[in-house]
């Protein structure tokens, strides 16, 4: 060491002795002096910085971070030094940024989570809408995880859509990407509105989510509730001026959502897209229970007057949209649609402290390895029953076990009851619920070969993962499994056991063919990363052609119901249910009709063109409009408006219904009828909800019309079978 060498490192040796003996001034001098030969010693910057701040400097310490900060971007710490001096220099939105990277950066942090849910605790939730200014023409996306958050109310370890949702956002609020704001919502359906949900939360969630399957952890339970307390406290969102609002999980059990969406598009200019993972419910609606698939259905029906850009997981799915569209729903808008597909490599999750009790048990037995949630759709039975044909050909100990990675879900009762009642079946199957992506990796890893199945797929992401740890996958031949075995997986033909048995035989006991299956997936396995998949959402927004969806105009002579129609598939009627009710003066519809809300309600009926057009009008004719009231749990003073035509006032008795009629000048486009009444108790029980008026349906015809007057009063007065 020549003499230059030895005095700087005496220096940075007394500037280490005086920092541990707290002379910070001393400590920080002979740091400094040091950094003016050593610019780019970044981790010395830390220190100088922390000297510093002990001295009472936090702005003077903040520099030094920052300087430490270009030469360690993505160093945790570093992020925390910044957030703790922006705290003591009283900038709280500025350290909670800085909180939110480090917890971004290191998601595992307790410190930084602690850091973030104090400031939370102290107001700093609000924050979270205020960004929402943005330049023009610059992209701005709002993440509805209403789906996710209601998921982690009863539950911990992600399915597959949960998955979907979490490795997509994350990446996205990183810094640096295409858009300029990202933020995060929860839709409110009782508000019919969206609320910011803070992305510290979001972060600190989807690491404990991948940590561990636990959803009674104190840890866990924690960060859950903050999450539902802070969304509840939250403002109704302002939206940034044009975003997109997307919704990567599912929306169609969330009331009031697609009126709550022509809200938010009136007032900010919102463009909405849709990731559709699959069209089960409506192919095979015999595996969801019976309400789930009429939610669906409705859904469906009106995603074409709502959204701008559909997603779907693959081709198959896509296929699947656009035939039941065209089959169902013929005459509505029909925006455009493009495939995000999941081919992306799990993200690697580090084994827990403590192994998964039923993983552990595993060890040095082989077995072969089915992830999925336990439900009549996965179709477990079909697996089971020629998994137990295999043990009486075979015997079991010839076999590997059979372990089964999912919860129970819909119809899952014959699958588990096979598992009870069958010894052999006791004896060779293994079923983990709830296990965490913490052991999941370990799993994939450790098995002989995985093995799929299901009636129907969007995708089928435990195929995909299967082949990224470079297994041998079984799969059916259709849907979107397909697409998820990237043509590296084998696929027998659905539902024939005979092609499983063999399929499963050859895996088995021909050690040569497994590995030439592995040798081919490591050979030809191309998959993305997830923060690819999400630059590819991303870029699919900001390339998306501006479209308006407008619905066809209401038919004339035709009764169109407010209600919150039922029915296994989707139909136009639906749609129009929705659409009929404007802006925010409606409660949610009920199998009945639909509530107004006190005050005033407007009603919008798209009327066919005029002047000799089919079904429209005559140019110098009168249009007369009937609507089917219901009154509240009191008498109730109605008043009806509509643009060119005299007030029509009524007074209803008591639950009373009653048709008014109006006769309007002839009109094209959209009519507007408003509707006002007073506040009013919905029933006579304690505590009900005040309400205006019932509407349940409406019905416009040409004034001389006398056949669709005379039918629509028939159909109010008496009982008629509702359309199958």
């Amino acid at each position: 060491m020549d003499g230059a060498q030895g005095e700087a490192a005496g220096l940075l040796g007394e500037a280490d002795r005086r920092r541990d003996a707290r002379d910070w001034r001393a400590a920080a001098e002979h740091y400094a002096a040091w950094l003016a030969q050593h610019p780019q010693d970044w981790g010395i910057w830390v220190q100088h910085g922390h000297c510093v701040k002990e001295q009472g400097d936090p702005l003077g310490a903040l520099a030094s971070y920052r300087q430490a900060e270009r030469g360690m971007p993505d160093d945790p710490d570093v992020q925390m030094q910044i957030g703790h001096a922006l705290k003591r220099a009283g900038d709280r939105a500025g350290a909670r940024a800085a909180y939110a990277r480090a917890l971004e950066l290191g998601p595992d942090s307790d410190l930084a989570w602690r850091e973030v849910a104090t400031l939370l605790a102290e107001g700093g939730a609000a924050a979270e809408a205020a960004t929402g200014l943005t330049l023009l023409g610059d992209l701005s996306v709002v993440f509805d995880l209403s789906d996710l958050l209601s998921w982690f109310g009863t539950n911990r370890a992600p399915s597959g859509i949960q998955r979907v949702q979490m490795e997509i956002v994350g990446p996205a609020l990183r810094p640096g990407g295409p858009a300029a704001t990202v933020l995060l919502a929860v839709f409110d359906a009782e508000a019919a509105c969206w609320r910011a949900l803070p992305r510290e939360i979001f972060l600190r969630l989807a690491s404990l989510a991948r940590a561990g399957a636990d959803p009674l952890e104190p840890a866990w339970r924690e960060a859950v509730g903050l999450a539902q307390a802070s969304v509840a406290a939250a403002p109704e969102l302002a939206f940034p001026q044009g975003a997109w609002l997307v919704n990567l999980g599912s929306a169609w059990w969330l009331g009031d959502y697609h009126r709550a969406l022509r809200v938010a598009k009136a007032r900010h200019g919102v463009r909405y897209a849709a990731l559709v993972h699959d069209c089960g419910p409506l192919v095979v609606p015999e595996h969801n229970a019976p309400a789930m698939v009429a939610e669906f259905a409705r859904w469906f029906a009106g995603l074409g007057a709502h959204a701008d850009l559909l997603l779907a997981v693959s081709d198959s799915t896509r296929v699947d949209l656009e035939r039941l569209r065209g089959q169902y729903l013929p005459g509505l808008p029909a925006p455009p649609v493009a495939v995000l597909r999941l081919d992306a490599a799990p993200v690697r999750v580090p084994p827990a402290l403590r192994p998964h009790p039923g993983a552990a048990a595993l060890a040095g037995r082989p077995y072969a390895l089915f992830v999925g949630t336990l439900e009549s759709r996965k179709n477990h039975l079909f697996v089971l029953n020629a998994w137990l044909a295999l043990i009486r050909r075979h015997g079991a100990a010839k076999l590997p076990l059979l372990v089964l990675v999912g919860r129970p879900g819909y119809l899952s009762d014959p699958a588990l009851a096979l598992l009870r009642n069958a010894p052999a079946l006791r004896d060779g199957v293994r079923l983990l619920s709830d296990v965490p992506d913490s052991a999941l990796g370990g799993l994939y890893e450790g098995a002989l070969f995985a093995l799929y199945n299901s009636f129907h797929e969007g995708w089928g992401l435990p195929v995909t993962e299967a082949l990224s740890h470079g297994k041998a996958v079984l799969a059916p031949d259709h849907t979107g499994l397909k697409e998820a075995g990237l043509g590296l997986a084998l696929h027998f033909r659905h539902q024939s056991e005979p092609d499983f048995l063999e399929a499963v035989e050859r895996l088995v006991f021909d050690p040569a063919f497994r590995q030439a299956q592995e040798a081919k997936v490591r050979a030809g396995l191309r998959l993305r990363s997830w923060p690819q998949v999400a630059a590819g959402l991303l870029d699919l927004l900001a390339g998306a052609p501006a479209a308006e969806a407008t619905p066809p105009p209401a038919p004339l002579g035709v009764v169109h119901r407010l209600a919150e129609i039922a029915a296994p598939l989707p139909e136009p009627a639906m749609a129009r249910a929705d659409l009929l009710r404007a802006g925010e003066g409606w409660h949610r519809a009920e199998a009945w009709g639909c509530w107004t809300r006190p005050g005033r309600a407007v009603l919008r009926l798209d009327l066919p063109a005029a002047d000799g057009a089919e079904g429209g009008p005559a140019s110098d004719g009168l249009v007369r409009l009937h609507l089917m009231l219901r009154a509240p749990a009191r008498a109730q003073r109605v008043t009806l408006a509509a643009p060119g035509g005299e007030p029509l006032v009524l007074e209803l008795a008591a639950e009373a219904q009653a048709v008014a009629a109006l006769e309007l000048p002839p009109s094209t486009g959209p009519l507007d009828l408003a509707i006002e009444a007073e506040p009013a108790p919905e029933s006579a029980a304690p505590g009900s909800r005040d309400v205006g008026i019932g509407v349940v349906s409406v019905m416009a015809c040409a004034a001389g019309d006398l056949a669709a007057r005379l039918a629509y009063l028939e159909r109010q007065r008496f009982v008629w079978p509702e359309p199958v």
